[in-house]
């Protein structure tokens, strides 16, 4: 496996976004002046919801296999090591997978009472972990963005830097670890991500095209794996489309999708402690209008930023600065 496994797990410092051919560069130019200015009359004609292809899962295996292969060989192992995830990028699977390996804890989200009542502690001897390593694969559920809901975040965070929980991997979303570095006066240490997807891995994965065409779509999706696999589903169907945001897209809808990335997602009554000073009925006029235009979804009473509109709604708040992941 190690010779064909293009999977790798490296120091977030490291990661590298996978260069663009110029082809793509000036698709992504004329892609962001659309963003910024709205989009055309012609661009308004699929308007209505579109039941987009599943884009296929990956083996996890040769994954988990980067994961010890970048970790055996640590002779000095941290207590707590950090893994940083892009939105569908699949590592919190892997890092389950993983664990469920190595016999691992998996740890429990704190509920919104233990948010705001921040109590560390017995949240953490509800968890009957005892000596045994843990997994935290949901970190973006152990706060919401409201004054009484970072408190319990902000107790937590110096008791893992400390080592006070034991071993444990944090495996912390993209878009919340990209707040944490602003609202939060320490870096975190020991933090780790895989590497941009390249033509290889597409290959390995199951994607079969041209060098350019693998190249063209890494770059593309930025080196995310389940972004990749999510457009290349959709250009196999010849009569579907990436989704585009609607014209009436403005700043509260702005608000709305940054909040869903920031969370990976929210019910819509967390939404709306979120996002307090818009009323309920806009806020629910714009979520039905996305998931119209297939840019989020509704799923076990959470909405979510769709992988296939990923691309696009990153793209639109940078457009707006908002304040953006790394990958």
């Amino acid at each position: 496996m190690a010779q064909s496994n293009h999977w790798q797990l490296i120091p977030f410092e490291n990661f590298e976004r996978p260069s663009a051919p110029a082809s793509t560069v000036i698709q992504q130019a004329w892609s962001h002046v659309r963003t910024l200015f709205g989009r055309t009359d012609s661009d308004e004609t699929e308007d209505v919801a579109q039941d987009f292809p599943h884009y296929r899962e990956f083996a996890l295996p040769p994954a988990v296999a980067a994961i010890d292969a970048a970790w055996q060989e640590a002779t000095d192992a941290p207590r707590v090591r950090f893994v940083i995830s892009a939105p569908f990028s699949g590592t919190g699977a892997v890092l389950r997978a993983w664990a469920e390996q190595h016999h691992y804890r998996t740890i429990t989200p704190p509920s919104i009472a233990q948010l705001s009542s921040a109590d560390t502690e017995l949240w953490w001897q509800q968890q009957q972990v005892g000596d045994r390593p843990w997994l935290m694969d949901e970190f973006s559920s152990f706060w919401l963005r409201t004054t009484e809901h970072l408190a319990f975040v902000r107790a937590l965070l110096p008791r893992l830097l400390r080592g006070e929980l034991g071993q444990g991997v944090v495996v912390i979303d993209s878009w919340t670890y990209a707040f944490l570095q602003r609202a939060w006066p320490l870096a975190l240490p020991h933090c780790y991500c895989f590497a941009a997807a390249t033509p290889e891995l597409l290959q390995q994965v199951g994607i079969t095209a041209s060098d350019k065409q693998l190249r063209k779509l890494t770059a593309q999706a930025r080196g995310n794996l389940g972004v990749a696999l999510a457009l290349w589903a959709v250009a196999q169907s010849s009569d579907k489309r990436a989704p585009s945001l609607p014209s009436e897209a403005d700043d509260s809808t702005a608000f709305i999708l940054y909040s869903l990335l920031l969370h990976h997602g929210l019910q819509g009554e967390h939404l709306q402690w979120v996002l307090p000073m818009l009323a309920a009925d806009q806020l629910d006029v714009q979520l039905l209008r996305l998931q119209q235009h297939g840019v989020v979804e509704y799923d076990d009473q959470v909405w979510r930023v769709t992988a296939y509109a990923y691309r696009e709604v990153r793209d639109f708040l940078s457009g707006r600065g908002y304040w953006l992941d790394a990958f």
